[in-house]
């Protein structure tokens, strides 16, 4: 049976053991509080709790579930999220991360979920034994070519907490005629942003950063941008624009590289939506990306994947 672990101790038996994976360079203390401190956040406490098999009192396989009301094809469905799946080194070979894979999903179905989606690291042959299929995502290298005219004239401000629910509005935009898409409230936004900001505080000075900038244009933002800079380089993870064209993010994408013309490396990491290419923007180079993105029916809705829209925050 599937266990929701919230004790303590079962907890940081579950840090200890997944520390030398997915540590991303901090600290072990910094790992815990960064762990704790997403479980925290409003739409965390919600949606995301470490579920597993215990045995006495070990946990002898574990992994995190995530809830998420999404879209397909216009019409609303549920998602189980399946992320950071680990079994004890002592107990593998006995097929418990599956047997937990297939019992969280029978508790999806139960709780109403109509799709299982998980991202890999390990390539697709594993899940796909699972029942799970692949969705292309092609990640982008894209330039910010120089403009010789220097910053364009638009206003850029760093985002505030109150921006969230316009911010909300503008990526849900992207939703309206796509076969998948997750809904995005203010508080997944909240969500995503904050894991990739506590991520660079808690960890060594320098090591990473995490930039959120809206465009604004009669007091209200009409535009964002979440770009991060760490040891995968720059990454655009997510942003979003009123205008369809995207002109007000490539301007702010723009206006921030010139921020230091002296700059010699102006190109980014990006997945983006397939109809989202701003014009300041160079796509340089398309590749798959390196987190498999795969997804499992549980209740008989079949999505069209092809037209997915999918963000960096989102992957877990």
């Amino acid at each position: 049976m599937v266990r929701d672990i919230s004790d303590p101790s079962l907890l940081d038996q579950i840090l200890d053991a997944t520390y030398p994976v997915w540590g991303e360079g901090l600290s072990r203390q910094s790992y815990g509080s960064w762990n704790r401190a997403l479980g925290m956040t409003a739409w965390g406490c919600e949606h995301v709790a470490r579920v597993g098999f215990v045995e006495g009192d070990e946990v002898v396989v574990s992994a995190r579930r995530y809830l998420f009301d999404a879209q397909a094809d216009g019409r609303p469905i549920k998602v189980l999220g399946i992320g950071a799946v680990f079994t004890a080194e002592h107990r593998r070979g006995q097929r418990l991360a599956q047997r937990l894979i297939e019992a969280m999903i029978d508790e999806g179905r139960v709780r109403g979920c109509d799709v299982a989606l998980l991202f890999s690291e390990i390539g697709a042959d594993y899940y796909a034994r699972l029942g799970f299929s692949v969705v292309e995502r092609p990640r982008l290298t894209i330039e910010v070519p120089r403009n010789r005219r220097g910053a364009p004239a638009v206003l850029v401000r760093a985002a505030e907490p109150s921006d969230l629910p316009l911010l909300s509005e503008i990526s849900m935009l992207y939703s309206g005629d796509t076969g998948f898409a997750i809904d995005r409230p203010a508080s997944l936004l909240e969500f995503g942003v904050l894991r990739r900001r506590l991520l660079a505080g808690l960890g060594p000075s320098g090591l990473r950063s995490l930039e959120f900038f809206v465009a604004e244009e009669g007091y209200r933002a009409v535009a964002y941008v979440v770009v991060s800079r760490g040891p995968g380089g720059v990454v655009l993870e997510e942003c979003g624009d009123r205008d369809p064209s995207g002109a007000r993010v490539g301007a702010m994408l723009e206006s921030l590289a010139e921020r230091d013309p002296s700059q010699m490396d102006r190109t980014m990491r990006a997945v983006l939506p397939a109809s989202f290419r701003p014009l300041q923007l160079e796509v340089i180079k398309s590749e798959p990306s390196p987190k498999v993105m795969m997804v499992r029916s549980i209740s008989g809705v079949e999505p069209d994947y092809s037209r997915a829209v999918y963000w960096q925050t989102d992957v877990f």
